[in-house]
């Protein structure tokens, strides 16, 4: 699925570094795309996390098989991010998020502007951002099967005993989004440090991390962070020292 600081180009990198056979559980506790738990094998206990209420009423949803409009024209758009503004109650928690990660550009949740179907883009050619989100999210819905899924603060998912946690938070001094703003990187480091303590194997995808953590890969990517604008960045993954 498309989403603001996705995993899909890296999750065959780092969750083979994740990964044991000491553990049967693996937490993703801020899970956005599903794009790393969707690949975690179905021998683990799977369990995904967001704080994000729409998101993962969304991928309730899809588990049961729910079926949303394939057709998301601006009017729609407009209509939804008004219910996630608090303008409206009309739409249901499921249906704002699909309409605000199907047809937001770059994944960024009513964020990122309409992305649009039939987009004549400079080079002359149209292109469909809509409809290809949509073609990638229907095909990771099969890979969801027996997900468990929360919303919810990070700090007050409850973590079966002797977990893999993975945390792909917000990245600190990059520009940030929604809920993201006020994310508070002391009270997170001490909860890490605090679920290593209790045995879980602790893993956080960032740029940078305080000295407690230790980065144990690394790999320069490209972001795409508007239709013609992309930006280089290495990418790693820390675990507790």
């Amino acid at each position: 699925m498309k989403y603001m600081g996705s995993k899909r180009r890296i999750v065959g990198d780092i969750l083979p570094i994740m990964l044991d056979k000491e553990h049967s559980t693996f937490v993703d506790a801020f899970c956005g795309g599903c794009n790393v738990i969707t690949h975690v094998p179905t021998n683990y206990r799977r369990i995904a996390n967001d704080k994000n209420k729409y998101l993962i009423a969304m991928w309730k949803m899809l588990q049961l098989g729910a079926e949303f409009p394939h057709k998301i024209d601006r009017d729609l758009y407009n209509l939804a991010r008004d219910c996630y503004h608090g303008k409206i109650t009309s739409i249901p928690d499921a249906d704002v998020g699909w309409i605000g990660f199907m047809a937001s550009f770059n994944g960024r949740f009513f964020d990122g502007g309409y992305s649009g179907h039939n987009i004549l883009e400079k080079d002359g050619r149209t292109r469909d951002y809509i409809s290809r989100t949509i073609e990638n999210i229907e095909r990771d819905v099969p890979l969801c099967g027996g997900v468990e899924f929360h919303a919810g603060s990070y700090d007050e998912l409850e973590i079966p005993d002797n977990s893999i946690v993975y945390c792909d938070i917000p990245y600190k001094d990059t520009k940030q989004y929604g809920d993201c703003r006020h994310f508070d990187y002391d009270k997170f480091y001490a909860w890490c440090i605090e679920m290593a303590s209790k045995g879980h194997k602790v893993y956080v995808s960032e740029y940078q991390m305080p000295s407690e953590f230790r980065c144990v890969w690394e790999k320069e990517i490209t972001n795409s962070m508007h239709q013609t604008i992309t930006k280089k960045a290495t990418e790693k993954l820390f675990t507790i020292s």
